[in-house]
């Protein structure tokens, strides 16, 4: 059974670039381009998350934090432009599986996926 993924990012290019990736290694991809879009595809429960944690209408980490159930099945995966130690830690308390700081490459991404393939 397809793994089913959804990026939540409001640049574009870039959910395209990883649904395009990820789709070719056979996951099932949606993107979200804010937190609004995201609660509601996130009923559907996916198994892996890919979060910005800056978007327009908030931040990922707060969005966690403000609704932690939506999240709790999910292997979670932060992506940010700020690389700072503060966020990395909070996000690693909230329960984010792994965080790649802004830019990064698709060969990365898949890497720390292999873990959630095994769940």
């Amino acid at each position: 059974m397809k793994k089913s993924v959804l990026v939540i990012d409001d640049e574009r290019d870039l959910c395209e670039v990883i649904s395009r990736a990820l789709k070719k290694e056979g996951f099932d991809v949606d993107c979200a381009y804010n937190l609004a879009e995201a609660r509601y595809k996130l009923t559907t429960r996916p198994d892996i998350v890919i979060l910005d944690d800056n978007l327009p209408d908030g931040t990922g980490l707060e969005y966690i934090q403000m609704y932690p159930v939506e999240f709790m099945q999910s292997f979670v995966i932060m992506i940010s432009a700020d690389p700072s130690m503060s966020l990395k830690q909070k996000a690693s308390y909230e329960g984010i599986r792994a965080f790649l700081p802004k830019p990064f490459s698709i060969e990365l991404i898949k890497k720390v996926l292999k873990p959630a393939q095994i769940e």
